[in-house]
């Protein structure tokens, strides 16, 4: 086999659209039901890039969510646009349906449209216009065709039908797998009491097709077989069944070049359902990879990791160190370091997780004067793992120095000066926020935050 056929090109999987939606632009509209129902990744793409940037499920509120709804033109016209779809894709459907001669139930048309009305708005505003977007059209379509259609047809199955599509869709396009299969369990009960046992089993046909989604694989995995195509078009991005060959191409990538393959990993998780395959390709390659590098390699991946959850799934321990700090639990991450100080750039995490620990501790002035930081193992600057990291805490060091000075001096002039030195440092680390590695950048802008308050306090 050609070796270009083995590992994976630079992928670039994101939406190619350089513009906002049009709100009177028809293909638009149908690239918005393309999105919702075979790339729901791309909607939180469109709010971050055109809507003012997308801000995770768990972060919101409905406060949050209204403020955004005010202010911001792009979400409000997108909120709209799902409005329309949610109205008029259901009753279109049926209506072609109805002129093949099946008897619809407009009824029923209708409640399934109200329903995603009333679930895409109310979440749109709760958790999100990209959330609400997705959720509204996935219910409204398919409980309203589902009970639309089910005239003439065993109840039971009807309503199995319905929750099982409904909720299969909505669980796959805005969680992914494994959040579907859990709200599967409350759809299931539920069509199992509304139409006994005909119900359960058209609830599980249903939401079978609509987690693994095999009609996305059907289409796009033969264009893949061979050479993975980057065309927002031609990649799968909604089925969770594996894409052939391309865990051992992923695995090539990471082996040849791994900050390339850190890329093509960041790229799946992002903009596909194949993170079995990428959590698989990763831990073989991890595996396989001497003590020198390991750490090398989990530093490079946790410094902008599209999902962190990946490294609650790896299988090297050095992970949950990194998981640890992304968490906020310095003292954990410090007791994993301790296990591998012995191997290349131990050392230096063990003590970087060591000074970050105390430095979170130190909440007021008195703790901060007093606090004696480690210096890094590692004293030239260009052979250090974390060098972003290391200048905000030599920044902290020198907070540290001048809140002696100030404690200890009784010269007003020479506290004032300490005082403005230490303040200007901690708004330096804050202003270069973006530059940290998400693993430790938590903590670092917690502490230059709380221990910048503290020095307001004795200023006044």
């Amino acid at each position: 086999m050609n070796k270009n056929t083995k590992t994976l090109p630079r992928l670039d999987l994101a939406p190619k659209l350089n513009r906002p939606l049009s709100l009177w632009n028809p293909l638009d509209y149908l690239r918005l039901l393309y999105w919702v129902f075979y790339f729901p990744q791309a909607l939180r793409w469109y709010v971050d890039t055109f809507g003012g940037g997308y801000i995770p499920e768990e972060e919101m509120n409905v406060r949050k969510g209204l403020q955004i709804l005010r202010e911001n033109a792009i979400q409000r016209q997108l909120l709209l646009q799902g409005i329309i779809l949610t109205l008029t894709v259901p009753t279109s459907f049926c209506w072609v349906l109805e002129q093949f001669g099946f008897v619809i139930d407009w009824a029923g048309v209708a409640i399934g449209v109200a329903v995603g009305l009333a679930v895409g708005v109310v979440y749109g505003v709760a958790v999100g216009v990209a959330f609400g977007v997705a959720i509204g059209v996935a219910v409204g379509f398919a409980i309203g065709v589902a009970i639309g259609v089910a005239v003439g047809a065993v109840y039971g199955v009807a309503v199995g039908f319905a929750f099982g599509l409904a909720v299969g869709l909505v669980g796959v396009v805005v969680y992914g797998l494994v959040e579907g299969m859990m709200l599967g369990v409350v759809g299931g009960l539920a069509g199992g009491v509304m139409g006994g046992l005909a119900g359960v089993v058209a609830f599980g046909v249903a939401l079978g097709v609509a987690i693994l989604r095999p009609d996305d694989w059907l289409l796009r995995t033969p264009v893949n077989a061979f050479k993975v195509q980057n065309g927002s078009w031609l990649f799968p991005r909604i089925t969770t069944l594996p894409v052939p060959t391309l865990k051992k191409r992923l695995k090539q990538s990471l082996s040849s070049n791994w900050e390339e393959g850190v890329h093509n990993v960041n790229e799946l998780l992002g903009y596909s359902y194949q993170s079995r395959i990428v959590l698989k390709a990763v831990n073989e390659v991890l595996a396989e990879t001497d003590s020198e590098t390991v750490i090398w390699k989990l530093s490079r991946l946790a410094t902008n990791p599209f999902d962190w959850r990946l490294f609650d799934c790896l299988s090297s321990p050095v992970a949950n160190s990194f998981s640890a700090l992304h968490r906020q639990k310095p003292d954990d991450a410090m007791g994993g370091f301790e296990k591998v100080r012995h191997i290349l750039y131990g050392e230096e995490m063990y003590i970087l997780a060591l000074t970050l620990d105390l430095c979170t501790q130190a909440t007021d002035f008195n703790q901060i004067h007093s606090l004696t930081l480690p210096p890094c193992p590692e004293p030239n600057p260009e052979k250090r793992l974390r060098q972003t990291s290391w200048q905000a805490i030599e920044a902290f060091k020198r907070v540290t120095e001048d809140a002696q000075l100030i404690h200890r001096s009784t010269d007003k002039a020479t506290r004032a000066q300490a005082l403005a030195r230490s303040q200007e440092e901690l708004k330096k680390v804050l202003e270069n926020a973006d530059r940290l590695p998400q693993a430790e950048g938590g903590l670092i802008i917690d502490i230059a935050t709380t221990w910048l308050d503290a020095l307001l306090k004795i200023a006044s």
